[in-house]
Order: structure tokens, then C-alpha cells, then sequence
């Protein structure tokens, strides 16, 4: 028999049957099962994209720490909502509406999400395209910890937003 992944082909008559056995049952498996803290965090980055921080701003605490890796002057911890949202509208404030933050992939499991995103923006005539790192810790109940921002090229991303 052939597998290709999810089917099993009959090499006696060549017909594919959705008969699923072996390693092949473990991988539709996952193929299919997305992680609630996944679903979590592409809910919330799609409603940011929306123009809708609500669904986010659920998931922060007054404890929760926004980390921006780098140099500039928005790199820093930011603690709690009233910081992270002052961070927000600064960022919407200096790109006339915010980064479009494009979702590669999204990692997660119980304890954190690992998103792959590529965020775009533009500012003062200089054009921001920079693949980044987000990781989510999460809490059990699904707020978030602390969410760090990394930047493949931190220098361009720095660069981006000098005055």
C-alpha cells in the first residue's frame, strides 16, 4: 500500500481509500487539530487588523508585559494595559494607523504561542517590511503574561522609527 499522508492506496487496484492507519492517523491528526491558545492568538490578531483591540485587550492584565526588543525609543517593558495601549496609539499615531502585521505561522501550545509574522508600515517616507518574532507566555486562563517582539534586522527596525 501508498500512503500519502491521510490516504491509503490499494496497489492492488490503485483505487485511494480514507482508511487512516499508523503514523499517517497521528499526522491528519495534527493536520487538523489547531490548539485553543492558537486559535487564541490568530482571533486576536485578526480583530487588531479589524481595528478592534477589544478582543486583545481581554487578554491583558494589569501584570502583563509587552517587551519590544531593540534600541529605539519605543524598544522598553511596557506593564499593564494603560502602557501597552499608550504603546498602541503611539505606534497608530506615528504610521497614520498602525503596522499591517501579516501572520506567517503561529506556534503554540499550553503554555505559549510563537507567532511568525511580517510587520509593514510606513512612516515619514521610510517603508518598514520586517519579519518578526512574537512570543505569547500564557496563563491558564488564557490571558496573556508577557508577549515579546523580536525583529530578524533590529538595526532597520530601530531605524524605522527615528525622529
Amino acid at each position: 500500500d501508498v500512503h500519502d499522508g491521510c490516504h491509503v492506496r490499494d496497489s492492488t487496484n490503485g483505487v485511494w481509500h480514507r482508511t487512516i492507519i499508523g503514523p499517517a492517523a497521528i499526522r491528519c491528526a495534527y493536520a487538523r487539530a489547531v490548539h485553543a491558545n492558537e486559535a487564541l492568538i490568530r482571533d486576536g490578531y485578526a480583530a487588531m487588523v479589524r481595528g478592534d483591540g477589544r478582543p486583545l485587550a481581554a487578554l491583558l492584565t494589569p501584570q502583563t508585559q509587552w517587551i519590544i526588543c531593540g534600541s529605539g525609543h519605543l524598544a522598553g517593558t511596557y506593564t499593564g494595559p494603560d502602557e501597552i495601549f499608550g504603546l498602541w496609539k503611539a505606534i497608530a499615531a506615528q504610521t497614520g494607523g498602525g503596522l499591517d502585521l501579516e501572520i506567517r505561522d503561529v506556534l503554540a501550545n499550553d503554555e505559549r504561542a510563537v507567532v511568525l509574522v511580517t510587520a509593514r508600515g510606513e512612516r515619514s517616507g521610510r517603508i518598514l517590511e520586517e519579519r518578526q518574532i512574537a512570543v505569547f507566555e500564557l496563563a491558564h486562563d488564557s490571558t496573556v503574561s508577557s508577549a515579546t517582539f523580536i525583529y530578524e534586522h533590529p538595526d532597520a527596525y530601530d531605524a524605522f522609527w527615528e525622529d
